[in-house]
C-alpha cells in the first residue's frame, strides 16, 4: 500500500480513505474505514472516464447488481455513488489471497482446502442466483480466500437471469475463457448452471494447478471448453464425481449449488486452508490495520512490523465494460527496476510458444491502456483495442518471434536496442531484436490513433519486455500441434531437394516461417494458427492423395505469377480459426508454374508426417 497523493481524495461518502492500495487506467482501490469501523475497499473510476456515458452506464449496472447479492461468501457491498464526479463503490475489505495467487505460490489445495472451498462456493452461488443474477466471470482471480472461507467478487458482468435473452446473449463475448461454460462460449443464452460449470473448472485447478481448458491460444481455449472432455484424473477421489458433474458439457445434467455443499459432507477429513494461507490471511489484515493506526501515514517499518508482500487479490478492480481484474499489491517502498542488469533473451522455442495475448493483459499494459479484446491474429501476432489513459481509443499490436527491422533510436530495454518500426500515418512501432540472421524479436504498434503515439509504444514495449524477462507467459498446445512445429525442420528433405535442387539450405523467416529459395521453386513452409482460409470462397477445396497418411483435406489459391499456396487444416479451434499448414511454391524457372502445385502436395505430406511423429 501507498499513502494518498495530493491530489486524491481523503472520503468517498461517509467512509474516510486511508492508503492507496493500487492503480489503473480505469480508476484506483484505496483503503478506507467506514463510520462503524470497518475498513473498506473503495473502487473508485477516474474523472475522465467517468464523462463518458457508456462507461458510468456500465459501472451503473455493477452497482446494482453487487447491492443485490448478500451472504457470507461474497463480499459484501456497503455503499456506492455512481453518479458522483467520481463514481465509487466501497465493498467490505477482504484479507487474503486470490485463489489464483495462492495456488500459483503455495501450489494445489490439499483435500481439507478443496473441502472448504467447494462447500463456500455452492454457498456463495446459492445467494447469487436466490437474488437473480448469474455470475457470468467466476474464475481463481475472482474468489479470495478468507480466513473462514472463499468470498466470490466482480459482478462486473453479471446479468439477472430473468433478463431479455438480447441482454445476454448480444454476441459479444464477456469473461475468461479458460472458465467460462460451454454455452458461454458459444453465445447461446445462459443459465444457472452455467456457473456451476466455471465452479468445477476451478475446482480442477485448485486440486491440480493446472486449468482443464486451457490451450494455445483463446479461440483454442475456447474450443476446448465447447468441445474436449477435461482431465480430472489428479483430482481427490472423493471430489472427482462431483467435479465431472459440475463440466458436463449439456447444462441440464450438472448438479445444482446446493448439491455443491452437500456433495462434501460425505468427504472424510477438517476443511481448512493450509498454514500458509492461513498466515498470509493474518499478515495481510495486519498490514490494514497499520495503515488505520497510522492515520494514512506511512506505517512504522521496523524490523518488528516488516512484513513479507505476496501478490494477493484482497479487492476487485477496474476494467472496461464494467468487468474486473485483480491488483497484485505492491511494497509501500518505491519497486526496484525489474529489468536492471538483465538482458531479454528468447529461445527459439519460446518464440514459438510465447502467448502473445497474455501480453496485453490489463496486468502488463494497464499502465498504458485498457485492453478490450485481445484477439490471435496469427501464433506471433495479438492485437486489441484499447482506451488509452487520456480516454482515447486506438489499435494495439503485439508480436513475438516476427521479423523487425527498423532505425535505432539510441535507448536500450532489457540490453536490447529499441527500433522505430513506424510505418504509415496515425501509428507508431517499437521493437527489438532478441536474435540475428534473420533478425527475430518483439515489437509493439500503435495505430488508429491520433496525437503521440509512440510515447505509449515505448511504455508498452517496456512494460511487454518487462513480462518477458521476469515471466513469459507460454501457451501449452497439444503435442501434435503445428505451433510446436520448427518449421525449417518439419519438411522431407528428400522432397525437398527433388523440388528446390539439392542442399538448399533452409532460411527461417519468422517463428513459424521458413523457406527455401531453390531452382524452380522457392517453397515456404508456415505451420500456425490463424484464420481458416478453407471457409474463404477465394480458396478452392480439395483432397490432397499422401499415400499413407491418407486424403489431405486442404485449400488453394494461384496467383497471377504462378505461385501456388495450399493449405492443410490440421485442427479447427473457435469460430473462423484453426491451427494450419501452409505451403507456398513460387516458380523461379521458365514453363515451372504448372508443377508449382504439385510441389505444394508433396512437401505438405512429408509435413504432415512430420507433425504425426511428433
Amino acid at each position: 500500500m501507498k499513502p494518498l497523493g495530493r491530489h486524491d481524495p481523503r472520503a468517498a461518502g461517509r467512509h474516510q480513505l486511508i492508503a492507496l492500495i493500487g492503480q489503473g487506467a480505469m480508476g484506483r482501490v484505496l483503503l478506507g474505514r467506514s463510520p462503524d469501523g470497518r475498513l473498506v475497499a473503495v473502487k473508485m473510476i477516474h474523472r475522465h472516464l467517468a464523462r463518458n456515458p457508456e462507461f458510468r452506464a456500465r459501472f451503473r449496472l455493477e452497482v446494482q447488481a453487487s447491492q443485490r447479492v448478500t451472504g457470507a461468501y461474497t463480499a459484501a457491498v456497503m455503499d456506492a455513488d455512481p453518479e458522483a464526479g467520481e463514481p465509487w463503490l466501497a465493498s467490505v475489505f477482504v484479507p487474503g489471497p486470490s485463489l489464483r495467487a495462492a495456488v500459483d505460490q503455495y501450489g494445489p489445495l490439499p483435500l481439507g482446502g478443496l473441502r472448504l472451498l467447494t462447500a463456500g462456493l455452492g454457498s456463495a452461488l446459492v445467494e447469487i442466483h436466490r437474488a437473480g443474477m448469474i455470475h457470468r466471470d467466476l474464475k481463481p482471480s475472482n474468489v479470495l480466500l478468507a480466513q473462514d472461507g472463499p468470498r466470490v467478487i466482480d459482478f462486473g458482468i453479471a446479468r439477472a437471469l430473468e433478463a431479455d435473452p438480447q441482454i445476454t446473449s448480444t454476441g459479444t463475448l464477456v469473461g475468461s475463457p479458460a472458465f467460462m461454460s460451454p454455452e458461454q462460449a458459444s453465445g447461446h443464452e445462459l443459465g444457472a448452471a452455467s456457473d456451476v460449470f466455471s465452479v468445477g473448472a476451478m475446482l480442477v485447478m485448485a486440486a491440480t494447478g493446472e486449468s482443464p481448458f486451457l490451450g494455445a491460444s483463446a479461440p483454442q481455449t475456447l474450443y476446448n471448453v465447447v468441445h474436449n472432455h477435461a482431465d480430472t484424473s489428479r483430482v481427490p477421489a472423493p471430489l472427482r464425481p462431483l467435479v465431472d458433474a459440475c463440466l458436463d458439457k449439456d447444462p441440464a445434467r450438472r448438479p445444482d449449488p446446493r448439491q455443491l455443499i452437500d456433495s462434501v459432507v460425505s468427504i472424510s477429513g477438517r476443511s481448512g486452508w493450509p498454514t500458509e494461507i492461513r498466515q498470509q490471511v493474518a499478515r495481510d489484515r495486519a498490514e490494514a490495520e497499520r495503515w488505520v493506526e497510522a492515520g494514512g501515514a506511512v506505517p512504522d517499518e521496523s524490523p518488528r512490523h516488516t512484513v513479507r508482500w505476496v501478490a494477493a487479490v484482497v479487492v476487485p478492480l477496474l476494467v472496461v465494460a464494467g468487468s474486473i481484474t485483480a491488483f497484485l499489491l505492491g511494497r509501500g517502498d518505491p519497486p526496484a527496476d525489474p529489468l536492471a542488469n538483465r538482458t531479454l533473451e528468447l529461445t527459439d522455442e519460446q518464440l514459438r510458444l510465447t502467448d502473445t495475448c497474455a501480453l496485453l493483459g490489463n496486468d502488463v499494459v494497464g499502465k498504458v491502456g485498457q485492453p478490450v479484446k485481445p484477439e490471435l491474429a496469427d501464433s506471433s501476432v495479438c492485437g486489441t483495442k484499447f482506451v488509452a489513459t487520456d480516454g482515447r481509443q486506438a489499435q494495439l499490436t503485439v508480436a513475438v518471434g516476427t521479423a523487425v527491422a527498423g532505425k535505432p533510436l539510441g535507448e536500450r530495454v532489457a540490453g536490447r536496442s529499441m527500433l522505430d518500426t513506424t510505418a504509415g500515418p496515425r501509428s507508431c512501432g517499437r521493437a527489438v531484436a532478441v536474435r540475428d540472421q534473420p533478425a527475430l524479436g518483439v515489437e509493439v504498434r500503435i495505430s488508429d490513433a491520433d496525437g503521440d503515439t509512440c510515447t505509449p509504444a515505448t511504455d508498452a514495449l517496456t512494460a511487454i519486455v518487462t513480462r518477458l524477462v521476469t515471466n513469459a507467459p507460454s501457451v501449452n498446445p497439444p503435442k501434435q500441434s503445428v505451433v510446436r512445429l520448427i518449421p525449417c525442420e518439419s519438411p522431407d528433405r528428400n522432397v525437398l531437394d527433388s523440388r528446390v535442387g539439392a542442399a538448399v539450405p533452409a532460411a527461417p523467416i519468422d517463428a513459424h516461417t521458413c523457406t527455401w529459395a531453390g531452382v524452380p521453386f522457392v517453397v515456404t513452409v508456415h505451420t500456425a494458427e490463424g484464420k481458416r482460409v478453407d471457409l474463404d470462397p477465394k480458396y478452392t477445396r480439395f483432397l490432397v492423395n499422401s499415400g499413407p497418411l491418407g486424403d489431405l483435406p486442404a485449400a488453394r489459391r494461384i496467383d497471377s505469377d504462378g505461385t501456388c499456396a495450399t493449405y492443410h487444416l490440421v485442427r479447427p479451434t473457435i469460430e473462423d480459426r484453426g491451427e494450419q499448414i501452409a505451403v507456398t511454391a513460387r516458380p523461379t524457372a521458365p514453363g515451372a508454374a504448372e508443377a508449382a502445385c504439385a510441389a505444394t502436395e508433396s512437401v505438405l505430406g512429408g509435413v504432415v508426417a512430420r507433425l504425426r511423429s511428433l
